[in-house]
């Protein structure tokens, strides 16, 4: 690979660790600190920490299936169309979240792999591909599901309501796992973009240096934009309580470490979302707002192909142009 390739993987890298934190890490961070028991300032840290450590202590299986599991990056022209697919996730989520519509990094980058593949003319791994859509939806559905679930028991057995400095603890467990599961997901997409570019595709490493560059870079982007998130995503979904927060966070990261341990890349954002709207729809469904639910949605659903079109159309305009 060329410098030119390498310092542009880089920078790429470094833009999506940017871009994530102004839509995931705001979006996570917003809806661990609406009781107020977790300080803003100390769950970005938080969660900048497990974007640094989450991959090293799980490993690479999400970053792998990124990296090389859906597209042969392997073969000649590979770097230039991953380098597209990038470029291309990051413009749509940008577009997208400027129109109002914010939506998911991951189903924006997974979507441009695919439409890069077919751009460059690579193999694209169908199989792969359709378990990683497919996983997409469940993990959702399935966070909303468990989320439901739980609080319907919780509701049905009314037990002893916990006095306050447990009720705090046990927001606190649910954050850090939360965070953790962001790590051992999300996070890796950046694993995969630095693997590339430093031309460790053919066996996924984590590099310390890059982990620790792109938890710096998250920071900011959290700060850019969690005051915005925070009225979109908390309060404009349902009210949050702090059995609310507790629920939402667990339901959301079991379903997500589940998914990373498969390998599967998923998106936390779109898990903790859906179980704040199961355990709001137990809780309160008057109080559920379906017509912001329903501007998620469009943006979730327009991403995909909006990103697999793009992406596919750039790919074969370099390919033809180079």
């Amino acid at each position: 690979m060329g410098v030119v390739a390498v310092i542009v993987l880089v920078a790429l890298a470094l833009a999506t660790a940017l871009v994530s934190g102004s839509n995931d890490g705001a979006t996570l961070v917003a809806l661990n600190t609406r009781t107020t028991t977790i300080a803003p300032l100390r769950a970005v840290i938080v969660l900048a920490f497990f974007v640094a450590v989450g991959p090293m202590i799980v490993g690479t299986a999400v970053a792998s299936t990124v990296a090389r599991g859906l597209v042969a990056f392997e073969k000649a022209g590979g770097e230039l169309a991953f380098i597209v697919a990038i470029a291309c996730a990051l413009i749509i989520v940008f577009g997208l979240s400027h129109r109002g519509l914010p939506t998911s990094v991951t189903l924006a980058i997974t979507g441009s792999i695919v439409g890069a593949g077919i751009g460059f003319a690579l193999p694209v791994h169908w199989g792969v591909v359709v378990a990683v859509l497919l996983a997409g939806v469940v993990a959702p559905l399935s966070a909303a599901l468990v989320a439901y679930v739980v609080t319907d028991i919780e509701q049905r057995l009314r037990p002893p309501e916990l006095p306050r400095r447990f009720r705090k603890a046990a927001e606190w467990f649910g954050f850090l796992l939360q965070s953790f599961a962001y790590g051992t997901n999300d996070a890796e997409k950046l694993v995969a973009i630095l693997a590339l570019a430093l031309g460790i595709a053919h066996g996924v490493r984590i590099s310390i240096a890059g982990q620790i560059g792109v938890a710096i870079l998250f920071i900011p982007g959290i700060l850019l934009s969690v005051r915005q998130v925070a009225a979109r995503v908390a309060e404009r979904i349902t009210h949050v309580r702090s059995d609310t927060a507790i629920a939402v966070t667990v339901c959301a990261a079991g379903v997500v470490l589940l998914s990373s341990l498969l390998g599967y890349p998923i998106s936390s954002t779109q898990a903790a979302t859906a179980a704040l709207v199961g355990v709001g729809v137990r809780t309160a469904p008057r109080q559920v707002q379906w017509p912001q639910i329903g501007r998620i949605g469009v943006a979730w659903l327009v991403t995909l192909p909006l990103a697999i079109a793009t992406a596919a159309m750039v790919g074969l305009v370099v390919r033809f142009v180079r």
